[in-house]
């Protein structure tokens, strides 16, 4: 993430944080059960969370194994989610890396806190790793397990391969911005095989790599995590998850900042 994406997330941050702990008491009684009342309560049928199917309950229940990083101050573990959400009793899984720097206190715990940069493509551990520290006021990380996650197709969870070692670099080496029909056709080539090399190396993953599968495995996040409510911090191609996120599970949105918001119809 360059400087001027992290100040401007900082920034949003900072100015979200008495969102994200508005109506906490220092010792988060009175005032914090008030303000989850208020920021959890809603009207209508799409307030209430809905039924997790019976096929997806082995997946909602299941217990993280936290593990050391190697990273002072976080533990990372290895969620399962079905590959394919259509069929989930298929018997074929996808791992989800996940990583949480755990609420340093003082104060009442508030719940889990996730966090992804955007992209699409980003590492969420790399970035929740890097910025933790230093992105988010003390306040919020005092209250909230600060959570990221690799989304499928990304990094440590069943990443998307395309191209070889020498292919990746001559793909590389193709001019970005031609200046006549050679160097243009030169350029298509190089998308069409970049395309074709993705479907080669990542068929089995491929088709099930999406936005809304990532939410779906927010959903299921947040579960394991042992949240009624998903709080969440979005950046860049972020506030598209997030957004989709409460699209698809109005009734299980806790506290959403979304920074610097996509336009979804682009």
């Amino acid at each position: 993430m360059d400087t001027s994406r992290l100040l401007r997330t900082t920034g949003t941050v900072i100015a979200a944080a008495g969102l994200l702990l508005s109506g906490c008491t220092s010792d988060g009684s009175a005032g914090s059960r008030a303000a989850a009342s208020a920021t959890t309560r809603g009207t209508g049928p799409s307030a209430r969370p809905t039924a997790v199917p019976a096929a997806l309950r082995p997946y909602y229940e299941q217990k993280l194994n936290w593990r050391d990083c190697g990273v002072p101050g976080f533990q990372c573990a290895t969620m399962k989610a079905p590959l394919d959400y259509s069929r989930p009793d298929s018997g074929q899984d996808i791992e989800i890396a996940v990583a949480r720097r755990p609420a340093t206190g003082p104060g009442k715990r508030l719940g889990s806190l996730v966090v992804n940069p955007g992209g699409p493509g980003g590492s969420g551990i790399g970035y929740l790793q890097a910025y933790a520290g230093i992105g988010y006021p003390e306040q919020v990380r005092a209250r909230y397990d600060m959570v990221s996650f690799d989304p499928r197709g990304v990094d440590r969870s069943s990443p998307v391969e395309c191209l070889t070692g020498p292919a990746m670099d001559a793909y590389t080496q193709v001019d970005q911005t031609p200046d006549d029909a050679a160097e243009r056709a030169a350029l298509v080539a190089s998308f069409k095989e970049f395309a074709a090399g993705c479907q080669e190396r990542s068929r089995r993953v491929l088709p099930h790599v999406s936005t809304v599968d990532a939410a779906r495995d927010m959903d299921m996040l947040r579960a394991v995590l042992g949240d009624e409510k998903l709080a969440y911090v979005g950046a860049s191609y972020g506030t598209f998850l997030g957004a989709t996120y409460a699209d698809l599970f109005p009734g299980r949105v806790g506290r959403l900042v979304l920074d610097g918001a996509m336009d979804p119809s682009r």
